[in-house]
């Protein structure tokens, strides 16, 4: 009887079912869509159609609040009979503006935009014309009112960009990675602070160096640890987290208190709101910066903590792993 042999039989590649196609490109597209959806709704809310929301402008004799009584709601007049204290008020950013019906004082460096909004707002409404005074201009390079913003944002996205890098070059141990954060943080501050100030966009103050510094080492660690401990999750979370939530929020271009609700809301415990408001309160308008500081400070610590919980439990596990690695009797 002639023998033969047996051919192993051929392996297929597993069938792909259309059910499960469709459900990779869903885990792909979510959160592109999301991203496009989340940014378009809250920075068109944001920026687009600005309105007030509490702005308070002060009242000097013998300016009275039925001179001006096609005012729209979001507007609250509050009166002052000083006027040396109502253009201090107006100059620390404690009042939007101040008039007493033949000028009207403004700060552009609380917000350009609110300046703008209200110096149209009362050319209209006003029973006479009134004289612009802006008691405390910005910078001279800032033109546009968009210094501080643009002199922010890299000092934002640093800490982003370097926990992807990070996450992409492999298993790190966390001192080494709180190294290149700081290397690039220090980079950033540094390199935006001279540019910015060097084109008179921000003034030449080295606090302000300071708490680029800060603010590039609290989302650098904020997003680090998200990759460690959310995994799959880091991308949608740091994105949705520092860009969809903090830029519209931040007050940088358009102030707290013309930004819708919601929006105001999520800027009142957001780290990059919290900057703009930490850098206009200290070094633009020289008023109380502690309520900032204090919450930036907190967001910081909570990422240092994060990160200080991973170190430890990768220097547990590397013991362990050596300890029970160990020959016996050595």
């Amino acid at each position: 009887m002639s023998s033969h042999r047996l051919d192993a039989a051929p392996t297929h590649p597993p069938r792909r079912t259309v059910g499960g196609s469709w459900r990779r490109v869903l885990a792909v597209l979510w959160f592109p869509c999301f991203f496009a959806a989340g940014f378009a709704v809250l920075g068109l809310q944001a920026f687009a159609h600005p309105a007030p929301h509490g702005i308070e402008v002060g009242l000097v004799a013998p300016a009275e609040q039925s001179d001006f009584p096609e005012l729209p709601a979001g507007i609250d007049l509050i009166g002052v009979e000083d006027p040396v204290q109502a253009r201090a008020l107006v100059a620390s950013g404690a009042l939007a503006a101040a008039t007493d019906g033949a000028e009207l004082l403004l700060a552009s460096a609380a917000s350009s935009t609110r300046a703008g909004y209200l110096e149209d707002l009362f050319a209209e409404t006003s029973p006479q014309p009134l004289t612009v005074v802006d008691v405390n201009p910005l910078p001279q390079g800032d033109a546009s009112g968009t210094g501080l913003f643009f002199y922010a944002l890299p000092n934002l996205l640093v800490g982003l960009i370097v926990s992807i890098v990070l996450l992409q070059a492999g298993p790190w141990p966390i001192g080494k990675k709180a190294a290149v954060i700081l290397a690039a943080g220090l980079f950033s501050a540094v390199f935006s602070f001279a540019v910015a100030a060097s084109l008179h966009a921000i003034p030449p103050d080295l606090r302000l160096l300071g708490y680029a510094l800060l603010l590039t080492q609290t989302i650098g660690w904020l997003t680090t640890a998200a990759a460690l401990y959310a995994r799959r999750l880091f991308m949608p979370l740091a994105m949705t987290f520092v860009l969809i939530l903090g830029i519209p929020s931040s007050g940088a271009t358009v102030n707290a208190d013309m930004l819708p609700s919601g929006v105001r809301w999520i800027g009142r415990w957001h780290p990059f709101a919290q900057f703009i408001s930490l850098v206009r309160a200290d070094v633009y308008l020289d008023a109380s910066s502690g309520r900032p500081l204090a919450i930036l400070l907190s967001w910081a610590a909570l990422g240092a903590v994060l990160l200080i919980l991973r170190a430890l439990r990768e220097k547990r596990s590397v013991l362990g792993i050596s300890v029970h690695a160990r020959p016996v009797g050595i």
